[in-house]
């Protein structure tokens, strides 16, 4: 017997204040190079495929775990755990107004296919008392994995991309 797919959406959402500038804080999430430095949880990896930083323009992510990149004897052991060793994020930008609001509409995949997961990933740009702050606000259908992840996700999430603004080193991407 098979289940229905889910019809209800369900939305999480966080918020956070970084001692950043705006703009340095929009070129974190609008560039390979920033999206690359803090998308991912530790365990994983992200390569930017492809990313075209305008209102309807693609996105292709690929998430990779750490453990499986130390060789194929490790991807296999993934593999035969039924593990699997990359996560596919594809889709568009909806919305791109400049250091505002970037909408992404995404669709997570894993590597044994299926017909993945659908959300919409929000983000809202606010300057504030030197700072920015940032809301994160992700809704999808209420798919169990998605539900697992919930709001623990997107508030690592948060705290990945502050810790990135923390790289003195890297002053503008």
């Amino acid at each position: 017997m098979t289940s229905a797919p889910p019809t209800e959406d369900i939305e999480f959402a966080v918020e956070r204040w970084f001692p950043a500038a705006i703009d340095r804080v929009w070129a974190r999430c609008t560039t390979k190079r920033g999206l690359e430095s803090w998308w991912s949880p530790e365990d994983l990896r992200t390569t930017v495929r492809h990313l075209d930083p305008r209102s309807g323009g693609e996105v292709d992510l690929v998430l990779r775990y750490v453990p499986a990149l130390l060789g194929p004897k490790q991807a296999d052991a993934f593999r035969a755990a039924g593990i699997p060793i990359s996560l596919f994020l594809r889709g568009k930008i909806r919305v791109l107004e400049a250091n505002r609001r970037l909408v992404f509409d995404l669709t997570l995949t894993l590597d044994r296919a299926g017909a993945g997961i659908k959300t919409v990933t929000q983000f809202y740009f606010e300057p504030v008392d030197r700072g920015t702050k940032v809301r994160l606000v992700v809704t999808g259908k209420t798919d169990p994995h998605w539900v697992s992840l919930g709001r623990a996700n997107l508030e690592d999430q948060l705290d990945r991309l502050g810790r990135s603004l923390d790289d003195l080193s890297d002053s503008h991407s």
